[in-house]
């Protein structure tokens, strides 16, 4: 399944075909998963799995994802998800199972590709299995780097401590050797990445969902305080913003014949305001004052959103 000439890119996609594969069938034995492999348009060499092979990618799928593959010697020694319920809950693990899932279709559809539109994300996994492979190692990265504000490069060593996707593009959330600051960076704005022989471990207690649960998007600032935000919203939008919403804190706390009242548990930062701003001509905050007003005020102002990697956050955080 796996050689010498295989790249980080392959193996991870072999693995989460893998994770992919047991938990779609609740349960599976080891002949049934080599058989699958030997059809599955992952394996463009059309080789077969030895169970010595398996077994390594087992690991690294636990290592990796926290998806643990274990086998029920009472079931004909079947293979399956031991925690498969906190894969339900998990954000990462869903996703990553749900994406390989629709990539297996699409790979298997070929014939379907000029009908089948996907959006771009324009970082690349050239970067993205570099800095995943830093993390699982807890290794500094060096990056070289290019903002929006200039054409100039910086190159930094950063601690990887968790990566993001929101709109379209890959985040990570590292802290800056040099500034002894948390900062998040765009990996399509990186043109050079590598690892580096640096050991790093992450804050006792860090918890990506947590960090970033308070807030919309990638821009964190701990100044802004927390806040009951309501929002009023008619029409389809309503119905919009049911079946996808916002913030995880979304509450629909009043309901009428063509209107309803969400309620959002957030520090409103400004990627927040700037989505509020793209629903203001079917709704409008109720409260707080402030939101409302920053709202109007870029309504008024047609103002645009700044560079998201000018983000700086306590490293205490």
């Amino acid at each position: 399944m796996a050689t010498s000439k295989t790249s980080a890119s392959e193996l991870f996609n072999r693995y989460i075909w893998l994770a992919n594969t047991v938990y779609s069938a609740g349960k599976i034995t080891f002949e049934e998963i080599a058989r699958k492999w030997r059809t599955s348009s992952w394996n463009n060499d059309g080789s077969d799995l030895p169970i010595r092979t398996f077994h390594d990618h087992r690991h690294a799928v636990e290592e990796l994802f926290d998806i643990d593959i274990e086998c029920d010697k009472h079931d004909g020694f079947k293979y399956y998800i031991e925690n498969s319920d906190d894969i339900e809950r998990g954000n990462l693990r869903r996703w990553i199972l749900n994406t390989m899932s629709i990539g297996n279709m699409l790979m298997e559809s070929k014939s379907l590709n000029h009908r089948i539109l996907l959006e771009n994300i324009p970082s690349g996994e050239k970067y993205l299995t570099i800095i995943i492979d830093a993390m699982n190692k807890n290794l500094v990265v060096e990056i070289s780097y290019r903002n929006f504000r200039s054409d100039n490069i910086y190159t930094f060593k950063i601690e990887p401590w968790c990566l993001k996707l929101w709109q379209q593009r890959w985040y990570v959330l590292g802290l800056s050797l040099d500034l002894d600051h948390l900062r998040v960076y765009a990996l399509d704005r990186i043109v050079g990445c590598e690892l580096t022989k640096i050991k790093f471990e992450t804050s006792e207690g860090f918890d990506a969902q947590a960090f970033f649960g308070d807030y919309y998007g990638i821009y964190v600032d701990p100044k802004v305080k927390l806040e009951q935000v309501r929002l009023w919203v008619e029409g389809m939008t309503r119905d919009y913003l049911r079946s996808l919403p916002l913030h995880h804190s979304q509450k629909e706390i009043e309901t009428g014949d063509d209107y309803c009242v969400f309620e959002y548990t957030i520090r409103p930062t400004g990627d927040f305001i700037g989505e509020l701003v793209n629903f203001c001509q079917f709704s409008k905050v109720i409260s707080p004052q402030w939101v409302s007003d920053e709202v109007r005020k870029r309504v008024d102002n047609r103002f645009i959103l700044g560079d998201e990697d000018k983000i700086r956050v306590d490293s205490e955080l």
